[in-house]
């Protein structure tokens, strides 16, 4: 059941059974900056900060379940002319007062951070572009997935696993040059770990949330970005599992909660940032929302790869169906009527693709071979049936039907038939 909650966080936690949160993700107030809840304004000052957000975090430890884990964004300010250190003060409080573990100390590097004064020289310190996020785990054992947050690997890596048996990648083949013993082979896990430097820009200013605080007239609170997000919940928690953020503000948390397939809980003070996390919450997951969303992140994600400029209908809604599941989103698939309609209403202003309104001819130069989304991604429909071995390519060169419907590159091709479908 998610919830949204109304009220101050240290309150609203005590009500909570103990043990019944699955993952916290937070950001509490900055140190030393005036936050408006409701009627008040809080000044927390680096000094006064351990003592403020004590009690909170014992709250936070009692109700997290016993292999949960606490992840918390956060970001130190300048103490007169230094750094201050209530940070790393915080962490030790965090430890050895409140009984936590640290995990792993995240940097997340926003490398849009405008310069500041600091940042001319004149104080001798570069500009600060990166702020904490401190994973805390309650026990020695705590949910931990790799394989959601995997980086990607290179088109080089890929061709050394695509040229070893089973998978595997000779040692010694190392694009970084370093020799190993011939015997040895990593296994293709699917990506690369992904390291504890975060690199994501926060530079969303016209995405959905921002637009309703425009035409409510709302001051919108710091946001971080829904990937930061994102990475640490599937990280850190299971589809069912609930996810709290006490200090919610904006409400990212809880929708980058919910559309992963995980219960959300967040409590927010100020009223009027209360009321516009429910407002985003309800636009963003109205079925028209989701279905526009998900066909802008496939169309961005999966069109400028592909080889082929005319791409079947048939082939396109196979390709969904494969990358769906491998970017989390929990929504089921489109059938196929509903996806090729959406794909057509999404692409009728676009500039690359066209839709196609009669059958298209195929050659040599409109579906080159090898086609090798076919073999990344399992698209066994459209694999050459008449070829038995492991060459990539091969297995990627499909025999093809003369026309199909479907979409295709750029301007109007030489290649559209009269008849129609």
């Amino acid at each position: 059941m998610n919830e949204f909650i109304n009220g101050e966080c240290l309150e609203e936690m005590k009500k909570m059974p103990d043990e019944s949160i699955d993952f916290i993700f937070t950001s509490p107030p900055y140190a030393n900056q005036i936050k408006d809840y409701g009627a008040t304004g809080i000044k927390i000052k680096p000094d006064q900060f351990d003592n403020w957000f004590l009690p909170r975090a014992q709250e936070m430890y009692r109700i997290l379940k016993s292999e949960g884990s606490f992840v918390l964004n956060i970001n130190d300010k300048l103490d007169g002319k230094f750094q201050s250190l209530f940070v790393f003060k915080l962490v030790v409080m965090l430890v050895e007062q409140v009984g936590f573990h640290l995990v792993r100390d995240y940097i997340w590097y926003n490398p849009a951070t405008p310069p500041n004064v600091f940042s001319r020289g004149t104080m001798g310190r570069t500009k600060k572009s990166h702020e904490y996020c401190l994973w805390f785990s309650k026990t020695d054992k705590w949910t931990f997935n790799m394989d959601p947050i995997r980086k990607p690997y290179g088109d080089r890596m890929m061709e050394l696993f695509q040229s070893a048996p089973q998978g595997d990648r000779s040692a010694n083949s190392r694009p970084s040059r370093h020799n190993f013993d011939l015997s040895r082979a990593w296994k293709n896990n699917g990506g690369s770990d992904p390291g504890s430097v975060i690199s994501i820009s926060n530079t969303s200013s016209n995405d959905t949330f921002h637009r309703l605080c425009k035409q409510f007239g709302i001051g919108h609170p710091a946001r971080f970005p829904e990937s930061l997000v994102e990475f640490f919940i599937k990280a850190g928690t299971n589809e069912g599992d609930v996810v709290l953020d006490p200090f919610g503000g904006s409400g990212t948390t809880a929708i980058v909660a919910h559309r992963l397939g995980r219960d959300f809980r967040y409590i927010e003070i100020n009223p009027e940032y209360h009321e516009m996390a429910q407002k985003w919450y309800e636009v963003e997951f109205s079925s028209d929302a989701v279905y526009n969303k998900n066909m802008d992140r496939f169309c961005t994600d999966m069109l400028p790869k592909c080889k082929w400029s005319l791409l079947p209908f048939g082939f396109l809604y196979d390709l969904y169906k494969a990358w769906f599941p491998t970017v989390g989103l929990y929504e089921k698939p489109q059938t196929k009527t509903v996806f090729v309609a959406r794909l057509t209403e999404f692409l009728k202003n676009d500039s690359n693709w066209n839709v196609a309104n009669s059958l298209l001819s195929t050659d040599a130069n409109n579906m080159p071979m090898p086609e090798l989304l076919i073999a990344k991604y399992d698209l066994k429909n459209w694999m050459n049936k008449d070829y038995k071995g492991d060459n990539v390519d091969m297995i990627c060169s499909p025999s093809i039907q003369t026309k199909y419907k479907g979409i295709y590159r750029n301007g109007k091709p030489s290649f559209i038939s009269e008849g129609t479908a």
